[in-house]
């Protein structure tokens, strides 16, 4: 958390050798080594105009930190942290991420919120490759009150995929959550299955109307570690937006900030325990106000 009691800080001139015991201090929490690179970096060429005092680092930190999500709301609105679902189209949210983030729990949990706000739900097992995953999938779908998709044991994830769109617009449902793979063999075999699940959607929609969002799920509590996640499904298959789960009163929030900066993704939903309705749009005045 960002601290503006100035009383606590000592006013002292900022010089080289506090920036380098600032950085290693920046690099140890939760925001990220590039970005806190980046904020040195910023404090240096400030300096160069302007002497800085160490009471002042608060107000530099938190105008840095916003202004790493402004980068990716340019209008200054919410816009861009929330999923709207058309009615009269089709939307298809595919999810991935690596096992034990709470992948298959957050589409449960979607599934259940727009269930009751009024949409018509499908899900996708996708994940083929995991028994598991297709026994939790059925029971988050029936605690949520809606339609499952899945096939035989060691089918192919695109078949999954290719038969819930083809149901989704014979019956009109106007969504379509997928569960995907979260390890496969190697890096190359996963960006494999990402890439023909894309094909697979991209196809069989070309002629709906419709919108497609590849979102990431993380686990808040893992820190740094939520990035090189988020790089690697990048390259698998490009991102549009991130679902945070375990995000309570302990987790770290500087992945926020890592994810805005590095990748110019929004988080869009946070997860924040294991009841169905425990999933909530992110709202960023409310995160603004907590963080600093």
């Amino acid at each position: 958390e960002i601290s503006n009691d100035t009383e606590l800080l000592e006013k002292t001139l900022v010089d080289t050798d506090y920036l380098e015991n600032l950085e290693e201090e920046l690099i140890r929490s939760d925001i990220g080594v590039k970005l806190s690179i980046d904020f040195i970096e910023s404090l240096k060429k400030t300096k160069e105009k302007k002497e800085i005092y160490t009471d002042e680092l608060p107000n530099h930190l938190k105008n840095f930190l916003l202004g790493t999500l402004e980068d990716i709301n340019k209008d200054s609105s919410q816009e861009i942290f929330k999923l709207k679902i058309n009615p009269n189209e089709l939307t298809v949210l595919l999810i991935v991420g690596v096992n034990g983030v709470g992948k298959t729990t957050s589409i449960g949990k979607l599934a259940y919120k727009f269930k009751q706000e009024g949409h018509r739900v499908l899900i996708a097992a996708g994940d083929t490759f995991r028994a598991a995953a297709e026994e939790q999938l059925q029971l988050w779908s029936d605690r949520a009150g809606v339609d499952l998709i899945q096939l035989e044991p060691a089918s192919k994830s695109s078949a999954v995929v290719y038969k819930a769109i083809e149901r989704a617009k014979a019956e009109n449902y106007n969504l379509v959550i997928i569960d995907t793979a979260g390890r496969l063999q190697n890096k190359a075999n996963l960006m494999e299955e990402l890439s023909k699940i894309k094909q697979v959607i991209n196809k069989n929609l070309s002629d709906t109307k419709h919108h497609i969002e590849t979102m990431l799920v993380l686990d808040a509590s893992t820190g740094s570690n939520a990035i090189s996640q988020a790089e690697h499904f990048n390259t698998a298959t490009k991102l549009d937006s991130i679902i945070l789960t375990k995000f309570d009163g302990t987790a770290k929030a500087g992945v926020i900030f890592s994810l805005a900066h590095e990748f110019k993704l929004p988080v869009k939903f946070i997860g924040t325990g294991e009841r169905l309705e425990d999933i909530s749009d992110f709202n960023l005045d409310e995160f603004i106000k907590k963080y600093f």
